[in-house]
């Protein structure tokens, strides 16, 4: 009896020596908060000292409200902290669980809601926080719309409303009404902010500026012990999504969705050589602009004072011992794998893993040892697979070798790419190489992808990446897949112009520290010091190897001039980016307005004699105007986010003494206005009048036509291939045939899309013989049924409704051929779809003008 009081009363005490803390979350119990429950559950916050109170959403309370009011130690928000901030409330924000948030605006597919500017008088179910989000309104407004515009409905919190239609659209969570329409048998679509330019942060777990100056060690402790729950969360999705489903899960889900859920927000919570968790100022201040064009904050101050800053590591007493006990560390590298590491010429162990490796040592006051005997990767991985040595710097975690060894956190990523001689055309999928040879990295994740998912690939096996491309080079390989950093740095250091990236793969490198399976302990070390690395030491690590350098001396009152230049510019461009959509829609509109009185004159004519002919002639390139404004408004985007995230760079770092990182930034900005300006003469140049035949090459007027109309196959998912002699030339009027190029391609689009296959291509070829060339354009979209077929050609034939389509593209396309080129323009049907024929005639000199 005196034993067991005695031990109740060590419990006791236990109990009464851990500090008691709560958090409060901003919605219900439910995946989106699993890191916190897992650090609860596995005992890493008992562990840390802590005995910590977890409440949902269930109480009514706003985490912002509970925190500033002692209700609450933590918290969990959004990217609107930063207006408290701003507004003077005393916060720090300590991780960003989310890189991009996971909020949007759901729509049913068979709606045809299918971007922002369609939500007009549309009604929408909005939360009291979104009405007022940045996220939402920042979209809004960049379409040209508010709230007004909206019929805005006060939110159900049920997703059945859209399945009922009940609204047109409502705020959602990516990772949870989806998955519960789809389940019901309802098609949906996402509008998301991240599309338009607005990629914010969620979930953020904050805590006030007293709680981190009173208490040091407990914010610490909680912040440690809150990353480790979150990576073994991710890590262990199914796992952690049964724990969920007993003990947090007032809303019900089937674990089906919880692990749904899981993976849904694991992709938005790792953004490749992102640390986790890390909040970037210069996102804050982009986050900022969005606020204060909506007049919401009247400035932006310097967030530095926001984020917390951690760095101790709270090692236990059983991982201070075990680090005692083991000071040297035998390590295995890969000597062939620039930047992320190699040998240098003095023999010394280089890259991005040998300063997280020395990064580590610093920290942890134990020696690693590396090994320089072993030359292959392969023979690495397999000593650390037998014990014979203790850890790898760098390996790609896979299932497969989670079987006998033990990762760290990643803390590098990297997209793995195709490449392949500069001749190959795009590569849409790893399927595309079926039956050729394709060369790998023994051992590497890429030969495991390839030899489990791809079994009708012929891998050949390489010992370097170096190796690996110049099988490519030499032709030995059709293609190789490797990193995207790998790939850019050994083309760039090794000359290898003749190769290119010609593809993406769904696959990436996730780099962690490897270890033996028994040292897990070690493991569990490395992810405090990983997790403990701030922003300034991450950027120290990856700018040096990751950015090039240049050594060009700068001349620093030309930055400063252009510095004022690009001001004035970022101005205009982000007034612009703002009115770019609602320009597109209102020029469409006024050549909609144009195309139907041109057709009302051209009804009116009783013969179709030069005249007509030419007015025609005029309304088929404006009928082309919609696709190609889609087009540039496409291309344009991208640019103008990057302008904008450029100057925000440009003024942060000017403000701070950083001329080279300004330099950079200005380099960045001439580039995109550039390409912009590029953009502009390829639009302008279609619409010019050729006045007498030149001399074209097919291939480079074909990839003319391609940089007009490519952004929107690309967002259609549809590809180009093309079988063309480069040296093939004609004698044409490069601008008539490029608008008949335009309009058999964009027929061709327009078929696959209503057509709805699997394969979405378009293929270009060019024969040549004495007498003819002869262009063929074609599509994968199922043919034209045969009782319209010898219609397509005549004027104002159509089989679009109205407003799509005017029925005089194709009767232009073969007057141009025939009459003007004294060609033939003719149609079949393929086993794939309809093929149009261009066979231009190479003995006969083409008509003395144009209709222009």
């Amino acid at each position: 009896m005196k034993k067991l009081l005695l031990l109740l009363l060590f419990f006791m005490s236990v109990a009464w020596s851990r500090e008691s803390v709560t958090l409060q979350l901003s919605w219900l119990n439910q995946f989106q908060f699993a890191g916190y429950y897992v650090a609860k559950e596995n005992g890493y916050y008992s562990d840390a000292g802590l005995d910590v109170t977890i409440l949902d959403a269930q109480n009514r309370q706003d985490p912002f409200d509970a925190v500033m009011k002692g209700k609450a130690q933590y918290g969990v928000g959004r990217s609107s902290l930063i207006v408290d901030y701003i507004n003077g409330a005393p916060l720090v924000l300590m991780a960003a669980v989310f890189q991009s948030s996971p909020m949007m605006l759901l729509t049913r597919k068979d709606s045809n809601i299918t971007k922002a500017q369609d939500l007009k008088n549309k009604r929408v179910m909005l939360t009291g926080d979104t009405v007022e989000g940045a996220e939402m309104q920042a979209m809004l407004r960049s379409v040209g719309l508010r709230t007004t515009d909206l019929y805005v409905q006060k939110h159900s919190y049920d997703p059945m409303s859209l399945a009922r239609r009940d609204t047109d659209a409502m705020v959602a969570y990516l990772s949870n009404e989806p998955y519960i329409l789809q389940k019901a048998g309802i098609e949906t679509h996402a509008i998301h902010p991240k599309d338009y330019g607005f990629d914010f942060y969620s979930d953020i777990l904050f805590t006030t500026k007293k709680e981190t100056l009173e208490h040091p060690q407990r914010a610490e402790a909680f912040y440690d012990a809150s990353m480790r729950g979150w990576l073994w969360a991710f890590d262990h999705i199914e796992e952690t999504a049964e724990l969920i489903y007993r003990n947090y899960n007032p809303q019900h889900k089937s674990l089906d969705a919880l692990i749904y859920e899981g993976r849904v927000l694991k992709e938005l919570a790792f953004r490749p050589n992102t640390a986790f968790g890390s909040i970037e100022p210069i996102r804050l201040e982009m986050i900022a602009q969005g606020y204060r064009l909506m007049g919401v904050v009247p400035s932006i101050p310097s967030f530095d004072p926001l984020i917390y800053k951690h760095s101790t590591l709270n090692l236990t007493a059983k991982e201070k011992a075990w680090l005692k006990a083991h000071p040297v560390v035998r390590v295995g590298v890969d000597q062939n794998w620039p930047p992320v590491e190699s040998i240098d010429e003095k023999g010394r162990h280089i890259g991005i893993s040998a300063s997280y490796l020395s990064l580590l040592e610093k920290r942890l006051g134990i020696h690693f040892e590396v090994d320089y005997s072993r030359r292959l990767w392969s023979d690495s991985l397999r000593a650390v697979q037998n014990k014979d040595l203790d850890m790898l710097s760098c390996a790609a975690i896979t299932e497969k070798r989670q079987e006998n060894l033990v990762f760290s956190r990643s803390y590098l990523k990297q997209s793995m790419v195709i490449v392949a001689d500069s001749g190959v055309g795009y590569v849409n999928d790893l399927n595309d190489l079926n039956g050729k040879k394709v060369a790998v990295v023994r051992s590497y994740a890429s030969e495991e992808i390839l030899r489990k998912y791809y079994p009708k690939i012929i891998p050949v096996l390489a010992d370097s990446s170096l190796e690996a491309l110049k099988k490519v080079a030499s032709g030995e390989a059709y293609a190789c897949v490797e990193g995207l950093g790998t790939v850019s740095y050994l083309i760039e250091h090794y000359n290898l112009k003749r190769l290119k990236v010609v593809g993406e793969t769904p696959y990436r490198y996730e780099l962690a520290f490897a270890f033996r399976n028994d040292w897990g302990m070690l493991a569990s070390i490395s992810d405090k010091v990983l997790a403990s690395i701030t922003q300034s030491e991450y950027q120290a690590i990856h700018g040096s190897w990751l950015v090039m350098e240049k050594n060009e001396p700068i001349n620093y009152s030309l930055v400063w001039g252009i510095a004022g230049f690009m001001g004035v510019l970022f101005i205009v461009i982000a007034y612009k980016n703002r009115r770019l959509d609602v320009l597109v829609r209102q020029r469409t509109d006024e050549l909609e307005t144009f195309n139907q009185r041109l057709q009302e004159e051209i009804e009116k004519a009783v013969e179709k004699n030069r005249k007509q002919e030419k007015l025609l002639m005029q309304q088929a390139k404006m009928a082309e105007i919609g696709s190609m404004l889609e087009s540039i408004a496409h291309q344009w985007r991208q640019p103008l986010n990057i302008l904008g995230l450029s100057m925000t760079r440009l003024n942060l770092s000017c403000s701070i003494g950083g001329s080279q990182e300004a330099a950079k930034v200005i380099e960045i900005a001439e580039a995109q206005i550039e390409y912009m300006s590029q953009t502009i003469d390829d639009f302008r140049n279609f619409f010019k009048h050729d006045r007498d035949q030149i001399s074209v090459n097919i291939n480079t007027l074909i990839s003319d036509v391609e940089a007009l109309l490519g952004p929107l196959l690309v967002r259609k998912k549809i590809t180009i291939e093309r079988d063309i002699d480069p040296d093939t030339e004609v004698l044409v009027y490069p601008n008539e045939l490029k608008q008949v190029l335009i309009n058999l391609i964009n027929n061709a689009r327009e078929a696959i899309e209503q057509h709805r296959g699997d394969k979405r291509v378009i293929y270009i070829r060019c024969q040549n013989d004495e007498k003819y060339c002869t262009i063929s354009v074609e599509d994968t979209g199922g043919g034209i049924p045969n009782k319209i077929i010898d219609k397509i050609f005549d004027p104002y034939f159509t089989t679009k409704f109205e407003s799509q389509g005017t029925g005089i593209g194709l009767y232009m396309a073969k007057t141009i051929i025939e009459k003007h080129f004294l060609g033939k323009l003719s149609v079949y049907n393929s086993n794939l779809g309809a093929c149009f024929e261009i066979r231009l005639n190479r003995s006969l000199k083409a008509g003395s003008g144009t209709l222009g």
